[in-house]
């Protein structure tokens, strides 16, 4: 039982379910619980992605900051976000019959933009700069983002970054595996595994406002 107590106590996600009764403010009934279980939803899954198996932990760090936009979305407007669509799609890079050690590059993996979804939603939230439909970005061009100023916001290239990735996780298990343990780009992703959620949790709270 101690063991657990201090796991939980060195979670820099506990806080989230403490910020209801702040962000739940001039909210209806039906937003207040959407508010309440979105908090959870998030804390969840951030939590269990930092101690799971790099296989999985993409998809739970993508549907982690889904929660958080979506909590930013509700915020701006007081409104529930219902988009059921994503609002981006990827190109694959290269052909399904890859030479691995020569051909492939996970860094040429591609999501574009498009015009309806909760991606769009969540973006005009959070900056007054417009992505036109059809903007596209390779997973190499976000990494580098993350070095340098741009236009796009730092939170919205961490979701572009989990989308991509847990896309890969979830519908090509062979090409994610080997990007992750034998392609060049192995370092930097072993490293964006491990603090990405914090990464996120923070840029989230100074876009919140707490």
């Amino acid at each position: 039982m101690k063991i657990k107590i201090s796991m939980l106590r060195r979670s820099p996600y506990k806080d989230l379910i403490n910020y209801e009764n702040i962000l739940s403010k001039e909210l209806g009934e039906g937003e207040r619980l959407f508010l309440h279980y979105t908090l959870i939803q998030a804390k969840s899954n951030l939590e269990i992605a930092e101690k799971s198996d790099y296989f999985v932990s993409p998809l739970l760090f993508f549907y982690g900051i889904v929660a958080l936009a979506k909590i930013i979305i509700l915020k701006n407007s007081k409104i529930i976000p219902r988009e059921v669509l994503h609002g981006l799609t990827v190109r694959v890079a290269g052909e399904k019959s890859i030479d691995w050690t020569k051909n492939y590059d996970p860094k040429n993996e591609t999501v574009l933009v498009k015009e309806k979804g909760l991606f769009p939603t969540f973006y005009k939230a959070i900056s007054s700069y417009a992505l036109p439909e059809g903007e596209k970005y390779t997973l190499g061009d976000l990494f580098l983002f993350l070095e340098r100023k741009t236009s796009l916001e730092p939170l919205a290239i961490h979701y572009l970054i989990l989308f991509l990735l847990s896309m890969l996780a979830r519908y090509e298990p062979q090409k994610w595996g080997w990007a992750y343990e034998k392609s060049s780009f192995s370092r930097e992703l072993n490293t964006y595994l491990k603090i990405v959620g914090r990464e996120v949790y923070d840029l989230w709270r100074e876009k919140i406002n707490l």
